[in-house]
């Protein structure tokens, strides 16, 4: 989210009120999200988490994914069928066998032996990808976690943008009527008025704009759980409330637990199976047939047994059993090289962190407190008539800025902190109402 300033040219010291904390946020510690979204005014990070879990459109499509692989197990694990066959023979020839006089009816049984465990290798096929499903599922929720996490943290920024823009447009507000007032004394030029009447209506549009970002975020935010019409009106939170950055160290020791890697781990295993699969198939497999031979002619029965054996099944199979070994290298190969990315992507983020973290900090610790004591005292002057509206402006656009930095520094805090515990799947992932954790 961009933060946006408006073009003020005056506003007054009242808009530098300390920071203070007030309902904060930990986006690290343990969730306990049992409250759906009804119709309220306020909307917080736990309700937002479990409204999103229960009615994401998105993760409501994998019950039928497990429900398919659950079907495809059946299938796996049975054994051959056993077939009942009918043959009749010596029908309708000529001589002898005119007629029905010669027929020959056999009635058997047929299937086959898997002597290469390929009912094994199938089951540990479709075993392989319900792991899959269920690690996807796990990245899907890890995703939808981070997404709204993203979402509620720009809704708390925007608010805090409204806020600003609020007040800059109340503090211009009070600076017309001052003017106003020694315009009417002759002690000051109709032209200044002019300017800060103009400065004035741009502080309404930008107040507007900011008003309709927030509305956008909310939106956008309960798009999550398909909520078109969200009846909250505001994120309740402190965008400022910001926890001690971890060590790199710390980070990295979570990188293992990245839901990336492990779905490319299930990815080498799941071809591992299927080249199982293909070197079994590629066994022998025997077919037997037995059953009964009614003789018409003498009208004897004779039992039939018989037995077939494939031929060069192996080099048949040998294509399949080289198309797996190659994606199961290449399986390999991703996971191998994913790690060095994860690694490198993490010390890009802890750093951007880092930086993001040590600003916010400076700005609302330091800068901020310095800036507020020399915009009361320009104000102060300027009522004494020692500084003009032009300087008052200065030191109020100064002011403004510096907070908006400010938004922008926790913005950019919290965002990297949320993609950081995404990299580690270290962000908490609260209960549904009831009570099965999303995994």
């Amino acid at each position: 989210m961009k933060i946006r300033l408006s073009a003020l040219a005056f506003v007054a010291s009242a808009v530098c009120a300390p920071v203070q904390a007030q309902d904060p946020i930990s986006f690290q510690d343990t969730i306990n999200a049992q409250n759906t979204i009804s119709s309220q005014d306020t909307l917080s990070l736990q309700q937002a988490l479990s409204a999103s879990l229960q009615h994401n459109p998105h993760l409501a499509g994998y019950q039928f994914r497990r429900a398919a692989l659950a079907g495809e197990h059946t299938t796996a694990a049975l054994r051959p069928e056993l077939r009942l066959q009918g043959e009749l023979e010596n029908v309708a020839g000529s001589g002898e066998l005119s007629g029905m006089d010669g027929a020959e009816f056999t009635l058997s049984f047929t299937s086959i032996i898997e002597l290469g465990k390929q009912r094994d290798a199938r089951l540990g096929v479709v075993t392989a990808r319900q792991q899959q499903l269920a690690t996807q599922q796990r990245v899907a929720v890890l995703d939808l976690v981070a997404a709204v996490n993203y979402r509620f943290i720009a809704l708390l920024a925007a608010q805090e943008q409204v806020r600003l823009e609020e007040e800059a447009q109340r503090l211009a507000e009070q600076l017309v009527d001052s003017l106003t007032k020694r315009v009417k004394a002759g002690s000051t030029p109709q032209a200044k008025l002019m300017r800060a009447r103009a400065a004035l209506a741009r502080t309404r549009i930008a107040l507007e704009k900011s008003r309709q970002q927030a509305r956008q975020e909310a939106l956008q935010l309960s798009a999550y759980w398909a909520d078109p019409t969200p009846d909250f009106t505001r994120a309740s939170g402190d965008l400022f409330a910001l926890t001690n950055p971890q060590t790199l160290a710390e980070w990295q020791t979570r990188l293992a637990q990245n839901p990336d890697v492990a779905l490319l781990g299930d990815e080498t295993r799941l071809r591992a199976a299927e080249l199982r699969k293909a070197e079994a198939e590629g066994k022998l497999a025997l077919g037997w047939n037995a059953g009964v031979r009614q003789l018409q002619a003498s009208n004897d029965t004779a039992l039939v047994l018989g037995l077939s054996v494939p031929l060069a099944s192996g080099k048949r199979a040998s294509g399949s059993i080289q198309a797996a070994r190659a994606e199961q290298d290449a399986a390999q190969f991703a996971e191998d090289s994913i790690r060095s990315q994860l690694e490198t992507r993490l010390n890009q983020t802890f750093a951007a962190h880092q930086q993001a973290w040590s600003e916010a900090q400076s700005l609302r610790d330091q800068i901020l407190p310095l800036m507020q004591e020399a915009s009361r005292a320009t104000a102060n002057a300027f009522e004494q008539g020692r500084y003009s509206s032009l300087e008052l402006a200065m030191a109020q656009r100064e002011l403004l800025d510096a907070r908006a930095e400010l938004i922008s520094a926790a913005l950019r805090a919290h965002q990297t902190r949320i993609e950081l515990e995404r990299l580690t799947a270290s962000a908490p992932v609260p209960s549904t109402q009831s009570g099965e954790t999303a995994q």
